[in-house]
């Protein structure tokens, strides 16, 4: 299905692998509508698309906004989506592979649908409306239950040959290191994400290191998240502070691989995990400086997201925006 060019307004869509959010914007980025709900990831695809619709919708009707004003619907989906709009692999969902998603999705809501990795979506959305405004080349990583990447190059998404560049979370950082769900050992995804947070801070708890952070999780590893982490280590608990840095250390080690091979203008990093603040950054930053290539990292800026959790929504609307400027 073709965009309808005269409509006003553009969808965005974050489909993550709890929520779904979508927004309605007009083609300068102003929002106008939004929803949210449940994912259902793993009650399969079909209500998965039902979900995506109905948020679609509500969102739609929060901005009092018709579908015949709509120009067309472009959304972040974990994993990779061939070109014909069929995901052909995505985390955290159920049976979710071989399903039509662009199809499923035109067809319920009779509008154009386009489709792009999460964390490309993010990293088009601050390109255009966030942090990256005004640069050639930046990488984008975000930092939460896994660690994701997209990268934008000569102003242009790079996709890669068959759409799975940028899995900069799957770049080995410590050989040999903490096993990975992809198999390997050591990636910087299973140094950094949240799971590998929350084990160094047990591991400290339980070799009887002091902490308040011991009093608040009563002891339990399933009651620690880095949104605690970090409010401890804000206030000036030691164990918490020495699990950020550690993070800090092996993301920084990555942004400098990132900087080394592509010599981008910015990194921006974004995801829950990044908002921990200086005792995350601060020694992020400091392994930036050790492993980056001087000439090269004097001429990038590392940054936080500025769209935050909006960036995947925005990304979405710049989807849009790009199809109709090559239409």
């Amino acid at each position: 299905m073709k965009l309808n060019q005269s409509g006003k307004y553009i969808i965005g869509v974050d489909i993550g692998g709890t929520n779904v959010r979508a927004a309605v914007t007009d083609r300068a980025g102003k929002a106008f509508g939004e929803s949210r709900n449940k994912t259902l990831a793993d009650d399969g695809p079909k209500a998965v698309l039902a979900q995506i619709v109905k948020t679609v919708q509500e969102a739609m009707a929060s901005g009092e906004v018709t579908a015949e004003q709509i120009t067309g619907v472009g959304c972040g989906m974990p994993g990779r989506t061939n070109r014909e709009g069929v995901v052909t692999w995505s985390p955290n969902f159920v049976d979710i592979e071989g399903f039509e998603l662009v199809g499923g999705l035109s067809k319920a809501l009779n509008m154009a649908v386009l489709v792009e990795n999460d964390v490309n979506t993010a990293a088009v959305g601050e390109f255009r409306f966030g942090a990256g405004q005004g640069v050639d080349s930046l990488v984008m990583l975000t930092l939460g239950t896994g660690i994701g990447g997209g990268i934008i190059l000569n102003r242009q998404l790079w996709r890669g040959a068959n759409a799975g560049a940028a899995e900069i979370g799957h770049m080995v950082v410590n050989p040999g290191g903490r096993k990975c769900e992809c198999g390997n050992h050591g990636c910087l995804e299973a140094m950094a994400q949240r799971d590998a947070i929350v084990e160094r801070a047990a591991r400290k708890m339980q070799a009887g290191m002091p902490s308040s952070l011991a009093e608040e999780a009563d002891y339990q590893v399933d009651k620690i998240t880095p949104e605690i982490i970090s409010r401890h280590a804000a206030s000036g608990d030691e164990l918490c502070l020495e699990t950020l840095a550690e993070t800090g250390h092996w993301v920084g080690i990555g942004i400098a691989n990132c900087i080394n091979l592509l010599n981008p203008d910015m990194v921006i990093v974004g995801g829950g995990i990044a908002q921990a603040g200086p005792p995350l950054w601060e020694p992020l930053k400091r392994g930036v400086r050790a492993y980056a290539i001087q000439e090269s990292r004097v001429v990038c800026q590392v940054v936080e997201s500025k769209l935050g959790d909006d960036a995947g929504i925005m990304g979405g609307v710049v989807l849009v925006l790009q199809a109709l400027e090559r239409a």
